[in-house]
């Protein structure tokens, strides 16, 4: 069974979100309740889970800006990593990524952050504001 993940709500009054960061690949088995992304709005920045385990499928590019509510990624459970019992505990088999895997995301979002502070020392140059009152 497919299962869509859709954008929630970050406040009443937001319309749309901006992907932050995927912290899962293409492809890759998620378990349920899973973190798989970050999106961001002007108020807040919210995470979203995986409903149920399976195969993520992306539909959504790292920084493009969706509507609340569009899906950004669907779930094959069909594709459900299977389960082991050790000790009476099920306990979900997955491959893990390495370190060396993670490091292109984090040095994405170290750019990103990066890239945010320099605009937010513009805008307060631009509007003569004593440093760091914007951020």
């Amino acid at each position: 069974m497919i299962v869509e993940i859709k954008v929630p709500s970050p406040g009443e009054s937001i319309t749309e979100v901006e992907i932050g960061s995927w912290l899962v690949a293409d492809g890759a088995l998620v378990t349920k309740n899973q973190e798989i992304a970050e999106v961001e709005s002007d108020k807040a920045t919210l995470t979203i889970m995986a409903s149920e385990a399976g195969k993520i499928k992306i539909k959504a590019e790292e920084g493009s800006t969706i509507a609340v509510g569009s899906v950004v990624c669907t779930i094959d459970t069909s594709a459900a990593p299977k389960q082991t019992y050790a000790e009476g505990q099920p306990q979900i088999v997955e491959d893990q990524p390495t370190k060396e895997e993670k490091k292109p995301v984090q040095e994405k979002m170290k750019a990103k952050n990066l890239k945010r502070k320099l605009n937010y020392q513009k805008l307060e140059r631009k509007l003569k504001l004593p440093p760091n009152l914007v951020m």
